[in-house]
């Protein structure tokens, strides 16, 4: 029979109203919508979508098995992009929405009343009854599903699903055992995961802790939609407080091991690492040595920038780091000289300053060397210069710095504290550097006479607005006058010292604080120095009184009439207010 005639008459059959037929010619009307070369037709026939449509809507309760297979014709259709909108003309996704509302609310009555008989001889048949309705259900909440994957790829419709409650249906899938509709289910969370509304919504309703069945399940698909709908979950906060409170820490890492799982576990690791508090996690499992062991074998000279920055973050934390052996640091630098490796060396940095291990130092101070050498030759790459600035800075060289600080070292500090000349972050490392040198006198001493203590207070001049330039500069200073060196120097220049009285008062705690300690120093060697420290003092503990007598000195001298009644029914201040001292 022609297609064309066939299906005039199947659709005849849909106004009958006996379900079987209407199952019969929607099992047809699915036969001749597998076949490609149909699909045109179909779609363009009048009453083909209208009929389907309305059927749909009207049956949907009374037959499943009618239902699936209208619904099978839909998902055909929505496997095609330019057959979407008509879909939606049609309401297609609202009823299958509805389908699925009404679905679950099935299955929810039918095992509360599977609960009441707990116990009774009928609970046997009641649960043979729900396993087969489970069975049917799944089938059909995959094609439901799909279709509305499919269609969610128009923003609108999507955002519509959501208000829709989308997200709680797919999370009580989550629930089901039947591998297909589980692997549309993540997919659709995934997708949807993308959106921050559905991210905020999956998190409250508790997405993760169900996703955890699918680590101890011996499923590669389940597991790898898992890691990439937590991936997508992780750039919220409370996400990853969540994956670290259900255990996934540990789970995540021994999947390092894997090749299959090794990219999105590194990805989903470093965004984990993002908090500072979850990164003391990582010290109680092996995570930090399979990095380390990963960054040694990589394929290629430069390791890739997912890795490293798990690295990075890893080496902020000492319980971290201290999984690190003597032997693996050195294979690390090794590396990271050899092939110039920027963020490498920025991780090393992170091994040396938050290491507990003295045997991390010690193999630190044997590569100083290397590291000048690599200055020197390579020193216009600004982002490899500040990164073995910051290494230099770290390293615990006392004495030893007597030996480094040759001419051309001195040089280096100079062209790296010329504020416009160099990036100003090469200029505040060089800053952290010199920090380090002077906290040895000798060296301090060879800095002072190379006059670096005046390029610092030059930097301090140009950058007096900028709090971190600051907090730097008082804290190089300190460590120059702690050894009595510079004292007459910062002395001499009074709009330094009258800067550093101003920052008594500043907002920044830090600021503040170190200023205090410099002014320290420095009142003991001048006492007009003390007087005026005294004074900013009492006018920051009395503000309020001072501001009162300097607005009536304000008003005394443009003539302004001062008279007023106080509370002790004067015109005048009387010197009980004010004179502790006066009985």
């Amino acid at each position: 029979m022609d297609p064309e005639e066939q299906l005039e008459k199947l659709l005849e059959v849909f106004y009958d109203e006996k379900i079987e037929p209407k199952k019969e010619a929607a099992k047809q009307i699915l036969g001749l919508a597998t076949q490609q070369q149909n699909l045109e037709y179909l779609i363009s026939h009048e009453q083909f979508l209208s009929t389907l449509s309305r059927t749909l809507r009207d049956e949907h309760k009374k037959s499943t098995e009618l239902t699936l297979y209208l619904l099978c014709v839909f998902y055909i259709l929505s496997n095609y992009l330019e057959f979407h909108q008509i879909l939606s003309e049609h309401q297609i996704g609202d009823i299958t929405m509805k389908i699925i509302e009404s679905q679950i609310q099935r299955f929810d009555l039918r095992y509360a009343e599977l609960m009441e008989k707990q116990g009774q001889p009928q609970q046997l048949q009641e649960l043979r009854k729900l396993n087969l309705m489970i069975a049917k259900q799944e089938k059909l909440f995959y094609v439901g599903f799909t279709i509305l994957m499919n269609m969610a790829e128009d923003p609108i419709i999507e955002n519509k699903m959501r208000k829709r409650k989308i997200i709680t249906f797919l999370l009580r899938m989550l629930e089901r055992n039947n591998f297909y509709l589980l692997i549309v289910t993540l997919l659709f969370l995934k997708k949807l995961s993308i959106v921050n509304e559905c991210k905020l919504q999956m998190v409250e309703e508790n997405c993760i802790r169900k996703l955890k069945r699918f680590f101890s399940a011996d499923n590669n698909v389940l597991l790898q939609l898992s890691l990439g709908l937590l991936k997508n979950l992780c750039f919220d906060t409370e996400a990853r407080s969540q994956i670290e409170q259900n255990g996934f820490i540990p789970d995540i890492v021994k999947l390092l091991k894997i090749p299959n799982y090794r990219f999105v576990s590194i990805v989903l690791l470093y965004l984990l690492t993002l908090d500072d508090k979850l990164r003391l996690t990582f010290g109680f499992t092996e995570c930090m040595s399979l990095v380390v062991k990963l960054m040694l074998h990589f394929p290629e000279p430069i390791i890739g920038k997912e890795l490293i920055a798990l690295a990075t973050n890893l080496s902020t934390s000492s319980r971290n780091v201290d999984h690190i052996t003597e032997q693996e640091f050195q294979q690390i630098v090794q590396r990271a000289l050899t092939n110039g490796d920027t963020l490498l060396f920025r991780f090393i940095k992170g091994v040396i300053e938050n290491s507990t291990n003295p045997e991390i130092q010690t193999c630190a101070k044997s590569f100083v060397r290397h590291f000048m050498k690599l200055l020197v030759t390579q020193g216009k790459e600004e982002d490899l210069k500040f990164e073995i600035i910051g290494i230099v800075s770290v390293i615990q060289l006392n004495e030893n710095w007597l030996k480094i600080l040759t001419e051309p070292f001195i040089e280096f500090l100079h062209n790296n504290l010329a504020i416009g000349m160099v990036d100003d972050d090469i200029v505040l490392e060089t800053m952290m550097l010199v920090s380090q040198i002077s906290s040895n006198a000798k060296a301090a001493e060879i800095l002072f006479n190379n006059n670096i203590l005046n390029a610092l207070t030059l930097v301090f001049t140009e950058k007096v607005d900028d709090d971190e330039f600051i907090v730097q500069y008082l804290y190089c200073l300190h460590q120059f006058l702690f050894h009595k060196i510079g004292i007459s120097l910062i002395l001499a220049q009074d709009d330094i010292l009258l800067q550093f009285i101003q920052q008594l008062n500043d907002k920044n705690q830090k600021v503040k604080q170190m200023s205090q300690e410099v002014l320290d120093i420095l009142r003991e060697y001048d006492q007009e120095l003390c007087e005026k420290i005294k004074e900013t003092k009492f006018c920051e503990y009395n503000q309020l009184w001072v501001e009162h007598i300097n607005e009536q000195e304000m008003m005394l001298q443009e003539g302004v009439d001062m008279g007023f009644e106080d509370e002790y029914g004067g015109n005048e201040l009387d010197p009980k207010m004010w004179d502790s001292d006066n009985d």
